[in-house]
């Protein structure tokens, strides 16, 4: 497959609304993360690595801002592995599509978007570390109230 075919690929596999979770980019790159593409090796690296970043950052933007590059650089791998292509070359494409296809918030909307769907894929996590840190503020904010009533 020459180099016209896989950009056509690419910019094929980014049509339509990519912003929504059903786009079939999105969904495949979920499977990219969950390993149905390279294996439960993957899986089990992707989710160390996400978990590791959660107790390190928390949740929200500093958890966000810490996955970022792995995010993108995820995707591209995903993108060239389907493409058949260097990870160079997919997001040059990637990269390309998006920005004249619409304006550049996009591109920034997309990534968000990407970020969202690697975190999900440790939602029970996410859910364990809530309830745990809910437990723990409940427990600091009782002994301070004892502490203040002594």
């Amino acid at each position: 497959m020459g180099n016209t075919d896989k950009k056509t690929m690419i910019i094929r596999d980014l049509q339509g609304d990519i912003l929504d979770p059903n786009h079939v980019s999105r969904r495949y790159f979920r499977m990219w993360l969950d390993g149905s593409y390279l294996g439960e090796d993957h899986y089990i690296a992707n989710c160390d690595y996400l978990r590791d970043q959660l107790m390190k950052n928390g949740l929200g933007i500093k958890l966000e801002i810490a996955i970022r590059g792995w995010v993108i650089n995820q995707f591209v791998r995903f993108t060239a592995h389907d493409a058949d292509c260097s990870c160079g070359y997919a997001q040059k494409v990637i990269v390309g599509h998006i920005r004249r296809k619409s304006h550049s918030d996009l591109l920034e909307m997309f990534t968000k978007a990407l970020i969202r769907d690697a975190i999900d894929l440790i939602e029970d996590e996410i859910k364990e570390y809530s309830k745990e840190r809910d437990l723990i503020e409940a427990e600091v904010k009782k002994r301070l109230k004892e502490r203040k009533v002594a």
